[in-house]
Formats: C-alpha cells, sequence, structure tokens
C-alpha cells in the first residue's frame, strides 16, 4: 500500500512528483501530499484528500516561479489514522527541518509516540509521524548517521524518503520490507515504490534490498549497508509502462477484461507449440529434475482462488496431491519443511507482503521454491529458485481480472506438463493443447454477451446479498466471482461449494437472497442441478453460468451462457463472464470501478 516518489535533480520537482503519483495512484487513493525545497531551504507544500487529480488541482492553483529541485511526494492507502489532511504524507518533525514520506507499519509506534510525547507535539494519528520526530530527536551530525540510529528503533516495515530543508540538495532513502527502487536520468535521481513509475523517466535504475540506504546529493547517488558504501550495480531501464488509451471503453477494468484473449496468447507464446501440440519450456523441464511428491501454493486475494483452481488442475491431471494456503495464515502456522514439497508463490502485485515473507521463512529452511508473478525483477521473482511470469502486461486498475485469468493458464500449463511426465498421456494433452488454440475465440464468443450480460446485472442490483455456488474446480471459480463483485459493487456475497449449502446456509435462501451458480457441463454438473432445485424448492432466485444450449433453462430465474467446451476451458470463459457481470453490477450501482474505495491494488503490509 502507499506510494512514494522522490526527486533530486536539475528540474523542478513538484510536477514530476505528481505526475510520478499518477502512476503510483493504484497504490492507495485515500490523500496525497506533497512537499517541494527549492535552493534557499524555502518549502512548498501541499495535500488534498482523495485522488492525486485533487492534489494536482491544489498545487495548479498555489504554482509559484520557484523551483524546487529536491521533493517528496506520496499517495496514502490509510492505515493508521483517518483520512483527513492532517494525516496525510509528508509529515514533518516539530521543528520542520525533517519532511518524510514512508510506506509500511512501524508496529511499536505507541510505544515510541508514548516516549515521545512527553517532549514533542503530535498534529496526527500516523505512525510516519512518530519516525519524524525521532530523526529530530536523535539528529546528530548528518542525515545518514541519524537514519541509521532510528532505523533499529523501528519494528517493520517500512520504506523511508527524508529530506532535511537545511541540506537542500539531498534525499536519503532506507527500506525494511516495503520496496524501494532507485532510478538515474540525464538531469536528476528518482525514488519510488514501483519501478513501472519511473519508466518514463529514468534510464537505470536499482532496487534496494533490506536494510540498504540510498542517498542522493547533487544529482547523484551512493547506497550504503550497515554505514559502509556498496557497490549496487544498476540495470537498464528496459521496461515499458504504457497504459493504453481508452478507446470504445468506459474504464480501464472493462478494457482489462476484453484484454484477456490476447493476455491467454502471451501466455503460451513460445511455451506451447500449437503446429505439433507440444509443451517447451525450459523452467518446467528443470523442475521435473526434482523429485517432487506434494505441492503447496501460498497466496493471498484473487491470487488465492488462481491458485485454488490450479491445484484441482494439477490433482485431476498429475495425480499430485496440492494443498493452497492464504499467505497470512502459512505465517501465523507452524512451519513443517519438506525437501519433496514445491513450494508455488503466486502474486498479483508482485511485491505483496505476506507472500514475500512466506517466501523467507520457505527458504530459511532450503525448501524447492517457484513464482508466478507479472513484473520482471521484482521480489519475489528475485527471491525464488525458479518460475514463469504471467506475462500480463500492465495492470495498475485495483480489481485484477486478466492477471488472474494469466497466473490460471500458467498454473495450468504446470499441470499439463506434470501430467506428460508422470502419466504420459499425449492424446490427452493433444486433444486440450487444441482447444487451448481455440481459447481466445471461445471467451470472444463470452465478450460479445457485453449488452445482455449488463442487463441481467442491472437487475440484480437491487439485492443486498448474494451466494455464488460452485463444485469442485467452479468452487474456487465462484470464490473468485463473489471477490469481484465484493471489491467492485459493494453488494456483500458469499462464495460456498453447492453442495455445502444445504448445511446451514440455505436457511438464508429466498427471493431476496438469490444465488449465482456456475453450473457449466462437467463431472459435477448433475449433483450441482440437485443443490438448484433445492433452492428453487425454498423459492430462491438463481442466475446461471452454465453451457450454451443448456436443456434445463427452466432451472434459472436467468442465464448467462458459456460456450460448449471442455470443462478446465469453461474455467477461463466462466471467469471472463463473472468478470463482466461484476463490472456492470458496479456501474449501474455508479462505483467507481477502477479505484473502488478502501482498496489499494499492491498490498505491502501484513
Amino acid at each position: 500500500m502507499c506510494g512514494i516518489f522522490a526527486y533530486q535533480g536539475t528540474k523542478n520537482s513538484i510536477p514530476l512528483l505528481v505526475d510520478g503519483l499518477r502512476t503510483l495512484e493504484y497504490r492507495g487513493y485515500d490523500s496525497a501530499g506533497v512537499v517541494g525545497v527549492n535552493s534557499a531551504g524555502d518549502v512548498f507544500s501541499q495535500k488534498a484528500i482523495g485522488k492525486v487529480s485533487n492534489l494536482a488541482t491544489k498545487v495548479e492553483k498555489h504554482k509559484t516561479s520557484s523551483i524546487y529541485t529536491t521533493g517528496i511526494a506520496h499517495t496514502r492507502w490509510a492505515t493508521h489514522g483517518t483520512v483527513t489532511e492532517a494525516n496525510t504524507h509528508p509529515h514533518t518533525s516539530e521543528n520542520q527541518r525533517f519532511y518524510i514520506v514512508h510506506n509500511g507499519i512501524i508496529e511499536n509506534y505507541k510505544e515510541l509516540k508514548k516516549s515521545l510525547s512527553q517532549k514533542y507535539h503530535f498534529y496526527s494519528d500516523t505512525d510516519t509521524e512518530v519516525v519524524a520526530k525521532l530523526i529530530e530527536d536523535n539528529y546528530e551530525t548528518d542525515l545518514k548517521t541519524t537514519l541509521e540510529k532510528v532505523s533499529l528503533l523501528l519494528t517493520w516495515a517500512y520504506s523511508l524518503a527524508v529530506i532535511d530543508v537545511e541540506k537542500p540538495n539531498m534525499i536519503v532513502g532506507i527500506k525494511l520490507g516495503s520496496p524501494l527502487i532507485v532510478g538515474k536520468s540525464s538531469n536528476g535521481v528518482f525514488i519510488s515504490s514501483d519501478v513501472n513509475a519511473l519508466a518514463s523517466v529514468a534510464g537505470s535504475y536499482a532496487t534496494l534490498e533490506d536494510h540498504e540506504m540510498v542517498i542522493i546529493e547533487s544529482w547523484e547517488y551512493q547506497v550504503y549497508m550497515s554505514g559502509a558504501m556498496i557497490r549496487k550495480d544498476a540495470q537498464d531501464m528496459d521496461i515499458e509502462y504504457d497504459v493504453d488509451e481508452l478507446g470504445a471503453f468506459s474504464t480501464y477494468t472493462e478494457k482489462e477484461i476484453h484484454d484477456i484473449p490476447s493476455v491467454l496468447e502471451n501466455v503460451f507464446q513460445w511455451r506451447m507449440n500449437f503446429s505439433d501440440m507440444s509443451l517447451h519450456n525450459e523452467t518446467l523441464e528443470e523442475l521435473f529434475e526434482h523429485d517432487i511428491d506434494r505441492i503447496e501454493i501460498i497466496s493471498s486475494g484473487s491470487s488465492y482462488y488462481a491458485g485454488m483452481i490450479g491445484s484441482y488442475m494439477i490433482k485431476d491431471m498429475a495425480a499430485i496431491p496440492v494443498q493452497v494456503t492464504i499467505s497470512s495464515e502459512f505465517l501465523a502456522d507452524i512451519f513443517l519443511p519438506d525437501d519433496k514439497t514445491l513450494y508455488v508463490f503466486l502474486s498479483q502485485s508482485w511485491e505483496t507482503a505476506d507472500v514475500r515473507e512466506s517466501l523467507k521463512i520457505v527458504q530459511a529452511k532450503w525448501c524447492l521454491t517457484f513464482w508466478i508473478v507479472n513484473v520482471v525483477g521484482s521480489t519475489i521473482a528475485r527471491l525464488t529458485d525458479m518460475g514463469l511470469y504471467s506475462h500480463a502486461g500492465v495492470e495498475v486498475w485495483v480489481a485484477s481480472t486478466k492477471n488472474v485469468i494469466a497466473q490460471v493458464g500458467v498454473l495450468l500449463m504446470m499441470a499439463m506438463s506434470l501430467w506428460l511426465k508422470r502419466n504420459l498421456q499425449y492424446s490427452q494433452a493433444r486433444a486440450l493443447i487444441a482447444e487451448l488454440s481455440e481459447l481466445g475465440s471461445k471467451i470472444d464468443e463470452v465478450l460479445v454477451q457485453w449488452p445482455r450480460i449488463r442487463e441481467i446485472a442491472k437487475k440484480y442490483t437491487k439485492y443486498q446479498s448474494m451466494f455464488v455456488l460452485g463444485r469442485n474446480i467452479f468452487y474456487p471459480v465462484s470464490g473468485e466471482a463473489s471477490l469481484k463483485c465484493k471489491e467492485l459493487s459493494y453488494i456483500h456475497t458469499e462464495s460456498y461449494s453447492a453442495g455445502e449449502l444445504k448445511h446451514g446456509p440455505l436457511a438464508l435462501v429466498s427471493p431476496e437472497f438469490p444465488c449465482i451458480v456456475f453450473n457449466p457441463e462437467g463431472k459435477s454438473y448433475i449433483k450441482t442441478v440437485s443443490n438448484i432445485k433445492e433452492i428453487r424448492a425454498r423459492e430462491g432466485t438463481v442466475l446461471g453460468f452454465v453451457t450454451k444450449w443448456e436443456e434445463q433453462e427452466d432451472l434459472y430465474d436467468d442465464i448467462i451462457e458459456i460456450p460448449k467446451t471442455s470443462e478446465i476451458i469453461s474455467v477461463f470463459t466462466s471467469l471472463v463472464a463473472s468478470y463482466l457481470f461484476a463490472l456492470y453490477l458496479a456501474e449501474e450501482l455508479d462505483r467507481d470501478v477502477d479505484k473502488p474505495k478502501n482498496l489499494a491494488k499492491s498490498v505491502t503490509v501484513e
């Protein structure tokens, strides 16, 4: 959560900082603020509640002729303190000499604040202001040694960027847990929470590791560890960060859903040969050299449901036991390492804190780790033994859609590879690859139904609560669909296994409490039909996501049709249809679908 952007160089920092925050806004948009300092030590400061556009309006209104060559900025996802200007970053020391922006959570801030309150006045409810006061209280000869001392007092987690008004050509950054990237251009040096935000302004970049400190001074930077300067090799900025124009779409979320056919093409490109119906991937070949008896997938949010879907694929095809664990629960549990288990880590936002910390626990026990992420050079990708990129492209809008589909695609390839190596089912694998070659066109059949799906969604805006049901592999599909409805529309939805409904939840079913049921043709079709009849017997309303040419239309009040395919392929088409339903449900309720309330894309705190 939260986005940091900083600049020190020859240009006016203020417009650069505001533009940088726009690219980081997916990390939080409760409030935003900017502070700039000129060579004389004069300070420019503006804060605004809400989106970065509100800050930009205030900055433009108070624009001055002065050039502020050093500055820090922040877009906030509120953790400590409500959404007010007083709680908006940057925060300052009491003597207003030091300004600070922070991403993370200082877990021991209450104890620190209690001690400091005897000496300083606090104007905010944030943990960040405590750090600003600590810097003032511990300042010695320079900001470097002061931050080294202060960092030892902080308990997890932070990335910080600090400026000293009395030394206006300097920024100091330090990190533990939360991401921090340094970018270099011909006109200065940048700091950012996300490498993508540097793509358009920096020619090279370096990613800081935990406990590393960067000192930017006079348009150059040096990196330190434990007080000593270290060599930090920079990488060329070969990352493209292009957020396409909306075109005919009303929101970026809608556009990203319609990007899914091309995303899946990227997933399978070079890994699957559709001409000879075969798989080719060096990473998966390397994976086969290890003795694997079990797989544990560790993830959170939408990636958790992608992992659940993948677990059904792997168990069904390769007959390997698979456990899927929510990453925050993995951290809370006792880890029992197994040298014959492959630990797979999924992250849609590439820096998910609890996934990253789970990975560190597994690696400390020398277990085999595998990643599936979307961004080259991400922390999880750097730390893990091997892995595959999902290649979903830029997905900055908060609710993940195309990257979830991409993760499922990668997991399917893993399942197929293990299937071929362990069971040698070549004819069945070739038939599935042949189907995958037509997957884009099958998804297009769903996408062209958007007017009908919008009309159905409009009918369901009147309900305050809904069940979302599925069996077997469609149980996690129902979970992901339920999550998207919650994220985008703010309607209360709960996902259940359809067979579990009669064990308690059926008490809530009524005409006013509808059930959304995923029941394309497949192994659980008949049993799910029986569950639907139980709902209908209680006069429950049913929306069915069902295979085209479904014979029992009388079971449903409304139908969203899925093309007739194999069960595996219908997972993809069902997910896409559910995304459209959630999108239009939200739009009919006049929600901000690109930036839902209370949420952020990159969850960098536990």
